[in-house]
């Protein structure tokens, strides 16, 4: 039996801002047992700050979150543009539109890379039903350790990652021993042979989305 499920009674739900009307910490998210997210775009920042919390997560399955996104709108700030045409100029691995609410098999495809289904150790549900089972049958506190895992994987990759860019950008040169020009334009020329125009660069957007227009 999972952790909810030991405890026993009712489960209570709140939402981030009824639950901290004045603000939280961080050590408060992480004091929860479990998160329900409900997304409201396609990639929500809280997601990985939970996730690097390793507070359980449990999100709607690919299947209920296409249901939801054409019933309800769910993903609110998924869609900004509804009438903007592709731009032609752009190369595109599918003909499904981004924008749209009514297609499943276009909404399969792009809901499909949303950041939740490309993390390990989050639990999927069908229903509220299927979540109020799973929830009660989770062992919390294996997922988290699980997850805890998870991060110090892609922590040690990341660091791995990160020296092999600083060996190719400094020439494998050790931190701190890369003298510093004192001349910017001398600099600019050294390293790129010509110094960047002074003058502003234009403001002028290459598209106009809101307006159905694409440069």
């Amino acid at each position: 039996a999972g952790e909810l499920g030991r405890r026993g009674g009712p489960l209570s739900f709140a939402r981030t801002e009824d639950a901290y009307p004045r603000g939280f910490e961080y050590s408060d998210l992480a004091r929860h047992p479990a998160v329900v997210l409900l997304p409201y775009t396609k990639s929500v920042m809280s997601f990985f700050e939970l996730y690097r919390m390793n507070v359980p997560m449990f999100a709607p399955s690919l299947e209920l979150l296409v249901q939801w996104e054409r019933r309800h709108s769910l993903l609110k700030e998924r869609i900004y543009w509804t009438a903007a045409p592709r731009p032609l100029r752009l190369a595109n691995g599918t003909s499904l539109s981004p924008n749209t609410r009514d297609d499943p098999a276009a909404l399969r495809h792009w809901l499909a890379l949303c950041d939740f289904y490309h993390f390990p150790h989050i639990t999927y549900f069908d229903s509220w039903p299927d979540l109020l089972a799973k929830l009660r049958s989770a062992d919390l506190a294996a997922t988290s350790a699980a997850m805890r895992a998870a991060n110090r994987r892609l922590l040690d990759e990341l660091r791995q990652q990160w020296r092999r860019l600083f060996l190719r950008m400094f020439r494998g040169a050790p931190p701190g021993s890369r003298a510093v020009p004192s001349d910017y334009d001398a600099a600019m020329r050294a390293l790129y042979g010509q110094v960047p125009p002074s003058r502003e660069p234009s403001c002028r957007r290459e598209s106009r989305p809101e307006y159905g227009e694409w440069g």
